[in-house]
């Protein structure tokens, strides 16, 4: 079905998503973010190619590295915890990539802003109330 798409328009398709993504192959290494020039945490394009721990603070390391395990060994097929950036309560989810036969591709991250959707929901709820 994607292969109906352009590349064109599943960039445009993947930066209106109202989450971060970024994926990264089954060596660790970014191949793919989106948002580029509206992410919470701002990367030079020169992030594609590096290690997916390059984007994280020292100290959640450990924890990146038990849990891209766990995805990879196949343990867990999705991984999460919750951070603050900018202030915001952010949630931090690895979802383990798999080809049809269950082997692994590598990792979907993405980070979901929920002080930004519970804003959004807060400006809107009059408009559903009855």
């Amino acid at each position: 079905m994607l292969d109906k798409l352009s590349i064109e328009q599943i960039s445009g398709i993947m930066d209106a998503l109202p989450i971060e993504v970024m994926f990264a192959d089954a060596d660790d290494r970014i191949r793919f973010r989106n948002k580029k020039d509206t992410r919470l945490m701002q990367y030079s394009d020169d992030i594609l190619g590096q290690d997916i721990r390059s984007c994280h603070q020292p100290e959640s390391l450990p924890r990146v590295e038990q849990m891209l395990t766990n995805l990879k060994i196949g343990a867990k097929d999705e991984e999460e915890f919750w951070v603050t950036l900018l202030g915001d309560r952010v949630l931090n989810r690895f979802i383990a990539i798999r080809n049809k036969s269950g082997k692994y591709l590598g990792v979907l991250e993405y980070l979901m802003n929920f002080d930004a959707i519970e804003q959004i929901a807060e400006a809107k709820k009059d408009a559903y109330r009855r």
